[in-house]
């Protein structure tokens, strides 16, 4: 009786304490792979999300950098400016920095030939047209009048380029017997007698709806800056208040940086000021970019940009374990912070003590791409 009730006998404490400790750290083991698992699936998600917004908000970028300048290469004149007529505002727009120490502000202006009539005269403010389909009040629209008898960079040789006269216009009504648009003459879109407009009112002279479309990271304010608003203008940012209507386009940006190629081929040869060193082609990163793009530029009609290159830098909307981003990209070549093909924006450690909007541990990713501007007409 005695050796069969030994061989029942159960576990000893000991061994039931050595089983548990054992099954805990079996526990603890596969509880730390599965945290570890979770975080980095939850980071593999953020970035997605990153990349996504990124490659949401070049797509839209791009397409209206490839679009500027499309039926007004040299420019458009707008009412709001001095003189008479003002000098034509570029296609393109870069304001380098304009709060002194972040991202870049850009805008794209172009007509759209979905939208378009053939002007066969009238007096200024009301014009005749052969049709007004798709126009309608408050459509801001852009008189276009093409001329073929410019020269390009060599006469004789190359090809007589298209040049363009043309300014922007606000619709006040819509005529349908006879075809006719009357516009605004009451700033910013209109003046008396709309003596920003020079061009005859007659064929080839077109009309056509006007794309101003500018792009901005808000950094106005400590929470729009932790935001990291990227903010679209419809109205190109021509006005300069809050009439723009600047609005949310995304969120978790941080920066744009841009650096555009110019042509000018009465530059001394031999030019090393930029990577390329070709004397007729400079790339500007920094500030007189501002310069060119602006209505004062001193650019002819054979000269002028070729190619645009812009960065952008978008982060996780919250903060990450372990894998955090060290520092933000260096968009710049400090040897030549001017004259690169990136920007001029340096990198920053991260997260900054004094920056709102690279505070925290997060992701960042960045894009950069180059666009060919061969709506603007440039003898090249």
């Amino acid at each position: 009786m005695t050796s069969g009730r030994r061989s029942e006998r159960g576990f000893t404490l000991i061994e039931l304490m050595v089983a548990l400790v054992v099954s805990s750290l079996l526990v603890g083991m596969i509880l730390a792979i599965f945290n570890r698992m979770s975080i980095a699936y939850r980071g593999q998600q953020q970035i997605a999300g990153v990349q996504q917004v990124l490659a949401a908000a070049r797509a839209t970028i791009e397409l209206d950098a490839k679009q500027a300048g499309l039926e007004l290469s040299q420019g458009f004149r707008y009412a709001a400016d001095s003189g008479t007529p003002p000098t034509a505002r570029s296609p393109v727009r870069v304001i380098d920095n304009p709060t002194g120490t972040g991202p870049d502000q850009i805008a794209f202006f172009y007509a759209d030939p979905t939208t378009q009539a053939a002007v066969t005269g009238g007096t200024m403010p009301t014009i005749n047209v052969d049709a007004t389909t798709g126009f309608a009040v408050d459509d801001l629209v852009v008189l276009s009048r093409v001329d073929t008898t410019t020269g390009g960079v060599n006469p004789g040789v190359d090809a007589n380029l298209a040049t363009y006269e043309a300014c922007v216009l606000k619709v006040t009504a819509v005529g349908a017997s006879p075809a006719r648009l009357t516009f605004d003459t009451a700033a910013p879109w209109g003046r008396s007698g709309e003596t920003h407009c020079t061009m005859a009112l007659s064929s080839p002279t077109m009309v056509y709806k006007f794309i101003a479309h500018a792009y901005r990271i808000d950094t106005s304010t400590a929470t729009l800056a932790a935001q990291g608003q990227l903010q679209l203008s419809p109205t190109g940012g021509l006005i300069g208040t809050s009439s723009d209507n600047w609005a949310p386009l995304a969120f978790g940006f941080t920066d744009i940086q841009t650096a555009l190629q110019v042509y000018d081929h009465t530059s001394a040869p031999g030019d090393t000021a930029d990577p390329d060193a070709d004397g007729d082609r400079d790339w500007f990163s920094g500030a007189t970019q501002t310069t060119l793009t602006g209505a004062t530029t001193t650019l002819s009609g054979t000269d002028g940009l070729l190619q645009m290159s812009i960065s952008l830098v978008a982060r996780t909307d919250r903060n990450v374990e372990g894998i955090a981003t060290a520092a933000t990209p260096a968009l710049i070549d400090s040897a030549i912070p001017n004259n690169n093909t990136i920007g001029n924006h340096a990198s920053v450690t991260l997260p900054s003590a004094t920056d709102p909007a690279l505070g925290g541990s997060r992701i960042y990713r960045f894009t950069t791409f180059t666009v060919d501007l061969r709506n603007l007409g440039v003898g090249r």
